[in-house]
């Protein structure tokens, strides 16, 4: 059993590696490259200060995006009022990358395949390999750490849910050089330096331990500003749950002013390379790259960033719900441990869910959340602990739940990059239901993405409402035949939208509305915000009260002739009339059109 760790370990780095080989991102393409969207923004100051010698204009980036397509835009950096290009991120991260950057310029410098472009093949893979290694490294840290506090069993276990069942096994083989990686395994380095210093406290504290501990937090801090909170674990670390804790650690901090005063300097050092870099392009010290981003404090989306559906932490990484119990446990097992975990995890997600795009853009549940899971691996190893002394069943319900948790998260990570089913920042309940553990793709299934309305069962009674087969509509201008008959509703260019098919009611709360319509394109439409919508609008006292719509060109690309049905459920205080209208999606859409329209009402 002594060995259990060890064994996890190298299961571990083996799923790492494997999952990395499933999808290398190196050998993508795009904005699926290493080396894209967000990943490119962070990395921006290295080949821009070694490569192109231009911090300040980045003129190189247009050029870079037009080659390799990054992104779709140049959001990595803005225009300052002083002239200048500003990057977004802070500098933290492509100081981690540095070392696999300097690997990936050598060879491309050398090589006569690749150009010494900063964005070229050798890039791609050294930052990949690089943070796959990072990743390593936390894991092994974690292992250590994870080792002192508790039987070996319970730390393999906790290894192995953590790769396994948690999204840290796509932000570390898969998304690795993403910033949570990399400040997971700092948050690792920053507890075992943290727990070295206190351990051998009676035996004398050298200035190194707090050098260290200074400059960890300074360069979490200059990777993600926000990880400043970390310097709660240091201050709080086995700190005793009693009346004198907090004056024992109070003292003892007291009496290490010097060495204290050493670590917030190797602190400021390294985050003041933000200051110098603003200062050096801008002329300014203090310059707020977010812009129209910031945090919601008095209204934090607690609710949203935990359960929803849409990028909800516990929903997407349920296997968390047992490090989330675990809180009990520690505190009845490990109490030392106790204070500086729940205080930091209690500050870590009310700022993660302040932040006003508390979805995190294109993230696999919440991707904020894995760097915190070096903390959170704490609690859930208590828990582990705790059942491990419980009876065989007992441990064979946990066994069978983490299984199933398991398989939930190899399902939704197989899904967000081969499988398709995952729809980053679009997730809904009645489309996260409908999917989960399938691996067809059915086109009207995506349409529960625009609409979760839908009517559940067989319907008792089905009233027809409205019928419409447009025999007298020419569909000249679209230069395509009728879809039956001789006339079908034409939409193109500036005919952009038919009018309001309006049904009088009264329509009462649980009934269902249901229109369905044929359509035909002659074109595909890249970019789902240039689809063509159908919209069902509800109206009460003249004002419309409810709206929904589906995106008919998730199915018109890859069907063009295609019947849709549009259902959606009557307001709470029921609705005097229902509309039904079909948009283009603009006045220079291609051509579509639309035949026998029929609403029906559902009992």
């Amino acid at each position: 059993m002594k060995k259990a760790p060890a064994i996890a370990l190298l299961v571990g780095y083996a799923m790492l590696i494997a999952t990395h080989a499933y999808y290398p991102k190196w050998q993508q393409s795009g904005t699926e490259a290493t080396l894209s969207y967000d990943v490119s923004g962070y990395y921006l100051y290295l080949p821009a200060l070694f490569i192109y010698d231009d911090l300040r204009e980045l003129a190189f980036l247009p050029d870079i995006i037009d080659r390799y397509h990054p992104t779709y835009d140049p959001y990595q950096a803005f225009a300052h009022e002083s002239g200048t290009m500003v990057m977004k991120y802070s500098a933290g991260q492509a100081v981690l990358y540095a070392p696999f950057f300097a690997v990936g310029h050598l060879y491309a410098t050398v090589s006569e395949a690749y150009p010494a472009d900063g964005f070229s093949r050798p890039y791609q893979v050294a930052i990949s390999v690089g943070s796959l290694l990072v990743a390593f490294l936390g894991l092994y840290v974690m292992a250590v750490l994870l080792g002192r506090y508790f039987r070996p069993g319970t730390v393999a276990v906790t290894l192995l849910l953590l790769v396994f069942g948690t999204n840290y096994l796509n932000y570390a083989a898969i998304d690795g050089a993403m910033t949570h990686n990399h400040v997971f395994t700092l948050y690792a380095l920053l507890l075992l330096v943290t727990d070295n210093l206190y351990r051998g406290k009676d035996r004398g504290v050298g200035t190194g331990g707090f050098l260290a501990i200074g400059a960890i937090l300074g360069l979490m801090a200059l990777t993600r500003p926000t990880e400043i909170l970390a310097a709660v674990l240091p201050l709080f670390w086995l700190m005793p749950l009693h009346r004198d804790g907090l004056r024992q650690r109070l003292t003892f901090i007291g009496s290490q002013l010097p060495k204290v005063a050493v670590a917030a300097i190797a602190c400021l050092a390294i985050g003041s390379l933000q200051l110098l870099y603003w200062h050096h392009v801008t002329g300014n010290w203090i310059v707020y790259s977010y812009q129209d981003q910031g945090f919601d404090w008095l209204s934090p989306h607690l609710i949203d960033g935990l359960f929803s559906y849409k990028a909800g932490w516990l929903t997407y990484t349920p296997l968390m719900w047992f490090a989330v119990w675990g809180f009990g446990a520690l505190y009845a097992y490990q109490r030392q441990l106790f204070a500086a975990v729940a205080l930091h995890t209690l500050l870590f997600i009310y700022v993660a869910f302040a932040w006003s795009v508390w979805w995190y853009g294109g993230s696999l549940g919440q991707r904020t959340m894995v760097q915190a899971y070096a903390v959170l691996a704490f609690p859930l190893a208590a828990t582990v602990g705790w059942i491990w002394d419980r009876k065989f069943w007992i441990k064979g319900v946990f066994a069978a739940i983490c299984l199933t948790f398991v398989a939930h998260n190899l399902w939704f990570t197989h899904q967000a990059h081969r499988g398709g089913l995952f729809v980053s920042e679009w997730m809904n309940r009645s489309y996260y239901w409908r999917t989960l553990f399938t691996f067809e793709k059915h086109p009207d299934d995506a349409f529960l993405l625009d609409n979760p309305d839908f009517y559940r069962g067989s319907p008792e009674r089905i009233d027809t409402l409205y019928t419409n087969d447009f025999e007298t509509q020419p569909t000249k201008l679209c230069g395509m035949d009728p879809i039956e008959g001789s006339g079908s509703v034409c939409l193109i260019d500036s005919l952009s939208s038919t009018p309001e098919f309006r049904i009088p009611g009264p329509f009462k709360w649980k009934e269902y509305i249901r229109a369905t319509a044929d359509f035909s394109t002659g074109e595909h439409r890249s970019g789902i915000h240039n689809s063509t919508q159908l919209v069902l609008r509800f109206y009460r006292n003249g004002q419309a009260d409810k709206y929904r719509l589906i995106r008919i060109h998730r199915a018109l690309n890859q069907d063009p002739n295609r019947s849709l049905t549009i259902e959606a459920r009557v307001p709470y205080d029921g609705a005097d009339e229902v509309a039904v209208l079909v948009w283009n999606g603009g006045d220079d859409k291609s051509a579509v059109l639309m035949d026998n329209l029929v609403v029906m009402k559902l009992e």
